[in-house]
């Protein structure tokens, strides 16, 4: 049976009552084997930034039909507008649905007792302290937990026959700019300084505080002051603020439970009021050195996050695969995350966001996943439907840049943990690095197509069909009845433009259309069609000594220097009679070959040691002088030299002493046509210590000796 699963819909999931909330969801439902989607962006909800909101895509990602319940923390949105479209498509999938601290319809209502807890704080000021002049400041006025925690300031006044003024009550935005704006109203004279002022939450009193100890009012003994929500960065401010601590992780376990087994009982610490220096009871030293030790931690993972090595390392990759590789390298700045999901739109590096299909590539501390999993947008995450002993959380945030969606992570963990405020940071390094990338790409890009016409191929310089067409009809009958014509497929991987970068193409490419330009002469027609097939047309009476040599020069330009998977090259010719029928022919038969050639790879994958087998030949024709023994090797991978014969041959059609011999000679071959070094020089150069059984072997596999075939091919 598939282990249930709930989502979250919150904001800022890094902030500490976030992350308080969603410690107490996280528990209970691990506690009833249930994973948890967190959906969340990492910026500020409160400020209003075109940029920053952008990041709400991410809540597009959610589809209630593949969960069993969610959550929203509302508190966390400043307008639940935010979250109409996921709303309707809640009430739309039928799924159980709790709001934590605020209302919807048709679902279930989670709350703090604020109205409680306003009123403690209250009786504190007017019981403990004796101030009755007090203002309040509140919250947006349409939201109504603004009025619900000015209600529980009025029950308190009443209590104690204080008269209630709501002209005393003034309405702000839950953010610091909001306590500024009310100091300098005090300030300037406008509105007269009370004994004390109440802000429902502490954002609110912290930029109040900052703007009055700035004009030299002093707090507690001008002004006291209170805050409420506890947001644990109290110790960055001056005073210390008195505040309540409400139990927020209460709240989440309550949400959870409410949705997985409501009756399951929930007990934790009762809500607290929480004092410091902001009036005069003063703070309470055991708390705030416990509050000391845990900003610290915070410091050091965010110290270890802002390090400028990860950005460099980052800024420096040319494609993903080195890209996630570096990713892997500074996991350990994710700190408590178990893996991480980078998932990109397939079009990420393209003009346009697409937004179907998506690459995955999973990323641990000791390695980055070689292959993505390509999969719809309507999976989210291919791992989420994994068997699993234990349950997991995992965190969807989105990755933007400016206006640019490139996808979105999921970071996974394996306990009831939160990433804190140092992954905004870590956030904030990767899409910049990754926006760095796809620039890099497309400067590459445009560097690579100097010549641009209708007549040639912008990247190679070479014709386009249709001019070769024209070429080939215009031609007289003597001259089209006596032509070679070559035809050479590349064919690529489909995940290439993803792991090896987009232009990993047009670096292939025009690796092999200069290899195509050493092998031919001046007389040759080169045409380069849409779907990377190039075609040489030349006399008859040289095709066979240019297919010869573009073997060579092909074979140096690719084979050692790319993955197998990267680029496949097959070879179709055709003497004769040439006409736009035999053109067409020519590329059906090439295309045809490359498809065998792709199915002959994919049956060799499924060898056994053929990745180390591979590695090992790659090695060898990047560099023949140094291929190790068959001895050697059997020994290096623990094999029988009977078993490594067998596999190696079923692997590549060929035994390794033959495939040697072959990569030793089409060396020879490639500084025979290129260079002027001496038939001595080059036996070294392939390896040989005996340039006589060099001259031997070379004839024997080329049917001339080295001396001929340079004349014959220079």
């Amino acid at each position: 049976m598939p282990r249930r699963k709930i989502a979250v819909i919150t904001a800022r999931a890094d902030d500490s009552e976030q992350r308080t909330i969603l410690t107490g969801i996280t528990e209970t439902a691990f506690a009833l084997d249930t994973d948890v989607v967190v959906f969340s962006n990492i910026y500020n909800h409160w400020i209003s930034d075109e940029l920053l909101n952008y990041e709400n895509h991410i809540y597009d990602f959610f589809q209630p039909e593949q969960f069993d319940g969610v959550i929203i923390t509302a508190e966390s949105f400043l307008h639940l507008s935010v979250l109409d479209d996921v709303f309707g498509r809640i009430r739309t999938a039928a799924i159980p649905a709790v709001i934590i601290d605020g209302s919807a319809e048709g679902f279930q209502s989670i709350t703090s007792d604020d109205e409680a807890a306003l009123k403690e704080i209250t009786e504190h000021l007017i019981t403990v302290h004796g101030l009755s002049q007090i203002d309040i400041l509140t919250g947006p006025a349409h939201i109504p937990v603004s009025h619900t925690r000015v209600a529980g300031c009025r029950q308190a006044f009443e209590a104690h026959g204080i008269p209630f003024d709501t002209n005393h009550v003034y309405y702000g935005d839950f953010w610091h700019d909001s306590g500024e704006a009310l100091a300098k109203r005090y300030l300037n004279g406008e509105l007269p300084l009370p004994q004390a002022v109440i802000c429902t939450n502490d954002y609110m009193a912290y930029g109040l505080c900052d703007a009055l100890t700035a004009a030299g009012i002093a707090i507690p003994a001008q002004l006291t002051v209170t805050g409420y929500d506890y947001t644990e960065g109290r110790i960055y401010y001056y005073p210390v603020l008195t505040t309540y601590r409400r139990n927020r992780q209460l709240l989440g376990a309550r949400a959870a439970a409410q949705l997985l087994s409501p009756d399951k009982n929930i007990s934790a610490q009762a809500d607290r009021l929480i004092c410091g220096n902001t009036c005069s009871c003063g703070v309470n030293t055991a708390q705030l050195n416990e509050e000391i030790r845990a900003v610290r931690i915070g410091q050091f993972h965010s110290a270890m996050n802002s390090a400028a090595q990860f950005s460099n390392r980052l800024t420096l990759c040319r494609t993903i695969a080195e890209y996630t590789s570096v990713l892997a390298e500074y996991f350990y700045l994710l700190h408590g995350a178990d893996r991480l999901y980078l998932c990109l739109d397939k079009a990420w590096n393209h003009a346009a966001y697409e937004g179907d299909t998506f690459l995955c590539c999973m990323v641990n501390g000791a390695e980055a996943s070689d292959t993505p999993q390509h999969f719809k947008r309507e999976i989210l995450l291919p791992a989420l439907y994994e068997e699993r002993e234990t349950p997991m959380v995992y965190y969807f945030s989105p990755l933007c840049f400016q206006m640019r969606l490139f996808g979105y992570t999921a970071l996974a963990y394996s306990q009831p943990q939160c990433y804190d405020f140092s992954f905004r940071d870590w956030n904030k390094t990767v899409v910049n690095t990754l926006e760095f990338l796809r620039m890099k790409n497309d400067i590459h890009y445009l560097t690579q197509c100097q010549r641009v016409s209708s007549l040639y191929d912008s990247l190679t310089g070479f014709y386009h069909l249709r001019e070769f067409r024209k070429i080939i009809e215009t031609a007289d009958a003597e001259l089209a009845a006596n032509c070679y014509l070559q035809a050479i497929k590349l064919s690529f991987s489909a995940d290439g433009e993803y792991l090896y970068g987009e232009n990993y193409r047009s670096d292939i490419i025009s690796e092999c259309a200069k290899a195509v330009k050493q092998a031919a002469g001046r007389h040759e027609i080169c045409c380069r069609t849409a779907d990377d097939l190039f075609l040489i047309l030349c006399k008859a009476k040289d095709g066979a000594l240019f297919s010869d040599k573009l073997k060579v020069m092909m074979h140096h330009a690719v084979c050692g220097k790319y993955e197998e998977d990267q680029v496949i090259i097959a070879y179709a010719e055709h003497s004769g009679t040439i006409d736009s029928a035999t053109v067409d022919a020519i590329c059906r038969t090439a295309e045809g070959i490359a498809a065998d050639k792709r199915k002959e790879i994919a049956q060799r994958k499924q060898q056994p040691h053929y990745r180390a087998f591979y590695e090992l030949r790659k090695n060898m024709l990047a560099s023949p002088k140094h291929a190790p023994s068959s001895d050697d090797i059997c020994k290096m991978l623990c094999l029988s030299k009977g078993y490594f014969r067998l596999t190696y041959k079923k692997c590549f059609c060929t035994s390794y002493v033959h495939d040697c011999i072959h990569a030793r000679i089409m060396l020879a071959c490639y500084l025979l046509c290129t260079t002027a070094m001496s038939v001595y020089a080059i036996a070294l150069e392939c390896g040989y210590t005996d340039e006589k059984y060099f001259a031997r072997q070379f004839r024997q596999s080329v049917g001339c000796s080295p001396v001929q075939y340079r004349e014959r091919h220079c």
